[in-house]
């Protein structure tokens, strides 16, 4: 018997009157300390069902899958995806995928995409990946290789490995030193259609 079981027992105990049907070291001869009862009500707490917190959706290092994947949770990819990918939230990808990209958050570490990526939020993509497709996305922070047309209703931040083969259309954008871009690079004000306006 635990100790919550077992304290709760000395208590009901008590209030019933019953303390003869108890063994002498459990019965209690005045009522609970307040603390005490704070004591129990808390491991009554620790006792009950741990609730599952947001799930993930994993795709294993050593999986290859063919077909579309649609989730409402967070997207981990390790392995090789070929097919269209709907993500709710935040996808991380680290293998390849070869189909286009919807999703809320993105982050594409070392990993190889052939598809456009549509982005709600940050797009970031890490030195040694390569994206070869259109990118729409809020904010961008690249480090890699795109190859493809760039749309961003933010900014856009290109680190000194970055190479960019493709026009270019921001609102703002910051530029390292040593970042190549081969292309056209239009910065403004977005007007209330979504498209730019030239500054």
């Amino acid at each position: 018997m635990g100790w919550y079981q077992k304290q709760k027992r000395i208590y009901e105990s008590r209030q019933q009157n019953h303390e003869h049907d108890l063994p002498e070291d459990e019965v209690v001869h005045s009522e609970p300390k307040k603390e005490d009862m704070t004591k129990m009500e808390e491991n009554k707490d620790a006792q009950q069902p741990v609730k599952p917190q947001e799930s993930a959706s994993l795709i294993g290092e050593h999986t290859e899958l063919t077909g579309d994947v649609s989730t409402e949770d967070d997207l981990t990819i390790y392995g090789r995806v070929k097919g269209n990918i709907k993500c709710s939230k935040r996808i991380q990808i680290y293998g390849s995928v070869e189909g286009d990209i919807l999703c809320q958050d993105a982050s594409v570490i070392q990993a190889e995409i052939h598809g456009n990526i549509e982005c709600k939020e940050t797009l970031k993509i890490s030195q040694e990946s390569t994206v070869e497709g259109n990118i729409t996305t809020t904010a961008l922070e690249n480090g890699g290789a795109v190859r493809g047309d760039i749309h961003a209703g933010g900014h856009i931040r290109l680190s000194e490995k970055s190479q960019v083969s493709g026009d270019i259309t921001a609102a703002s954008i910051s530029v390292d030193q040593g970042a190549v871009i081969q292309g056209c690079v239009m910065i403004g004000i977005q007007d209330t259609n979504g498209a730019q306006k030239e500054a």
